[in-house]
């Protein structure tokens, strides 16, 4: 099979970046960025009970030929099927539940919780380039493996 070398371009820095998040405690976990746009500065853990922090810039590493293993969080585009998810996921635990209640909000409570949810939804997808977090399955990783494999890209060619 005959390979088709890519060009990578880059409008950010962090672009396809695995860089280095930590938190107060010292645990470190590297996500990779797996596309052209910005990366957040903080995150929360895996387990969802602390908050993780870019850290230690200098020791990002520019590797768009990446293959992620199996259970790594990358960087990803948010899609409208990923912030509909978050936002059914935010408005059910918040329509009624807790001291400010979301049935209540002067904008989302009138829309209904179905209403609710694809307002939020259009607000999280923003202008498509927002980053969301993905772990990495057997299938993401093949993706990219192919990538990686027909369409390698090499030092020199990045714009």
């Amino acid at each position: 099979m005959m390979t088709k070398t890519r060009q990578v371009t880059r409008q950010f820095a962090e672009a396809y970046m695995l860089m280095k998040y930590t938190n107060k405690s010292g645990e470190i976990e590297w996500i990779w960025n797996s596309r052209d746009g910005v990366s957040p500065f903080g995150l929360q853990s895996k387990d969802g009970n602390d908050h993780l922090t870019h850290a230690d810039w200098h020791e990002d590493a520019f590797v768009p030929n990446f293959v992620p293993p199996v259970g790594m969080r990358i960087f990803v585009d948010m899609t409208m099927e990923r912030a509909l998810v978050s936002a059914r996921r935010r408005v059910s635990e918040s329509w009624d539940r807790g001291n400010y209640q979301m049935k209540d909000h002067p904008v989302l409570g009138p829309l209904g919780p179905v209403g609710a949810a694809d307002a939020l939804a259009k607000d999280y997808l923003g202008k498509g380039d927002q980053p969301t977090v993905e772990i990495v399955t057997e299938e993401i990783r093949a993706a990219f493996a192919k990538v990686a494999f027909e369409q390698p890209f090499h030092p020199g060619m990045r714009a």
